[in-house]
């Protein structure tokens, strides 16, 4: 009875309420891949030389297409993230921290079902990052 214990306290995806079967998230990932993907196709291709060929007069322009590359920047960030989740689910480390092996809670991949890294690890990350900035402010 003990061994079964021990497995299910390992394997929390799979008896969370929230989160269901590898094929649940795997068509959670897929539809969440779709709308991504349909966000991009709105956008339609961007051309980088219309911003680079614009005259004095059209900075405005310029600023909107410098928005359009880092909103589509983002939107492919997304894509390659929730790519990211379904190879892990394949290969069945889905759930588990990329960097320290832990696993994420389940509020955690409910709320984003493409994390890869556990609360402890992000919050790590978000301090590094943040103390670069003001090292380079």
């Amino acid at each position: 009875m003990e061994n079964t214990a021990l497995q299910r306290s390992e394997e929390p995806l799979a008896h969370s309420p929230f989160i269901g079967s590898g094929c649940e998230i795997w068509n959670w990932l897929q539809s969440l891949k779709e709308e991504v993907s349909l966000d991009l196709l709105r956008e339609g291709p961007l051309c980088q030389s219309e911003i680079l060929g614009l005259g004095e007069g059209e900075e405005s322009t310029a600023n909107t297409g410098d928005i359009e590359w880092c909103h589509r920047a983002q939107l492919e960030a997304r894509l390659r993230e929730i790519t990211d989740a379904q190879d892990r689910l394949l290969d069945g480390t889905y759930g588990k921290c990329v960097d320290c092996g832990e696993q994420i809670s389940v509020g955690r991949l409910t709320a984003d079902p493409a994390a890869y890294l556990c609360l402890a690890c992000q919050k790590l990350i978000e301090r590094q990052d943040q103390v670069a900035r003001c090292k380079g402010n």
